[in-house]
């Protein structure tokens, strides 16, 4: 009788504290695809309005970060119950795979973000479309997010292993990938954060110029948002990768504790973009209001509608369910 239980594959995981380790982490990342869904709906909406590349990649990166929340959310499971990963081992590691792809793919459209931000407010590029420079980055961006996508997940280089993920280095040239990683997101993060001096620079000495009042408001509130985002991935990534900074050493990596602690952090990563976004910017918070207002008026007259659909439906059965009279001759 134990035995058929513990081959089922709902068979919880005798480990408690990775149990809970998997519904902590289905918890944290369950709001996330409303939050998205919100998010990507204004941002969509004031690209229709007025057509600017800024809100395109923000969305990029927006579509991006819920790819990665919907795998956080799957690998809860993993942890629960134990079978899943045992059973379907290739499936789960194709998740791990994608996970850790579109957390990669964040990196250059961060990037490319804030170098354009910097030309639009240079007047380098007009907002309103793509340079063909700036196509072509995209382009060879997302080609080798594909490769690196199809390629791990065919190979298997990124496996789950309790109570999160990791590069199986038994695999050819996961090393490389791991290093690669590694370099672009610190290259990325690098050329990002003297995107964002160069714009606070700018902001500064326009600010004697009464006509870009506004302009310098929403630009610094953007600089805020893009500081903290990116601030935030930094400490993530100096938490990860310890063995890079031997000089500083903040915790115990191998650690199960400290691993979920960080997997937990990777799954607010994803809270800290979309939340800042409506923090910061003021014409995405506006035009969210329009939306739910929107959304409000329509519910108020599909409700209005169906009252008096079932009013006249009611009015119909009354007069139906009343009894004829019989008109008789006198």
């Amino acid at each position: 009788m134990n035995s058929s239980n513990s081959s089922s594959l709902f068979h919880l995981n005798p480990d408690i504290e990775m149990r809970f380790f998997g519904f902590t982490y289905c918890i944290v990342a369950m709001f996330l695809p409303p939050l998205f869904f919100i998010v990507i709906k204004a941002v969509n909406q004031l690209d229709r309005e007025s057509p600017n590349m800024a809100y395109e990649l923000m969305n990029i990166i927006n579509c991006s970060q819920l790819t990665q929340s919907i795998t956080h959310f799957l690998t809860g499971p993993g942890l629960i119950f134990p079978n899943i990963v045992k059973r379907y081992g290739f499936i789960v590691n194709v998740i791990g795979c994608t996970m850790n792809t579109f957390w990669i793919a964040d990196f250059p459209m961060i990037t490319l973000l804030a170098v354009g931000r910097i030309l639009i407010f240079t007047n380098r590029i007009k907002a309103q479309k793509f340079p063909i420079y700036m196509k072509i980055f995209i382009f060879l961006s997302w080609s080798w997010i594909t490769f690196v996508l199809i390629y791990g997940s065919i190979t298997q280089n990124l496996i789950f292993v309790s109570p999160g993920w990791d590069y199986d280095f038994t695999v050819p040239y996961a090393e490389m990938f791991s290093d690669l990683e590694k370099s672009l997101s610190l290259t990325c993060l690098a050329i990002s954060y003297v995107s964002y001096i160069l714009m606070a620079i700018l902001i500064y000495k326009r600010k004697s110029i009464m006509i870009c009042a506004s302009s310098r408001k929403n630009e610094i509130a953007i600089l805020l948002q893009s500081t903290f985002v990116t601030t935030y991935i930094t400490a993530m990534i100096f938490a990860w990768h310890q063995a890079l900074f031997s000089v500083v050493s903040f915790f115990d990596v191998e650690n199960k504790r400290n691993q979920a602690i960080l997997n937990c952090c990777l799954i607010f990563h994803c809270y800290v973009n979309p939340s800042m976004t409506l923090i910061c910017n003021k014409r995405v918070e506006l035009n969210l209001a329009i939306l739910d207002e929107s959304f409000y008026f329509r519910e108020q007259m599909n409700s209005r509608t169906r009252t008096r659909t079932m009013n006249i439906v009611l009015v119909l059965l009354t007069s139906c369910s009343r009894p004829m009279k019989v008109i008789r001759n006198s």
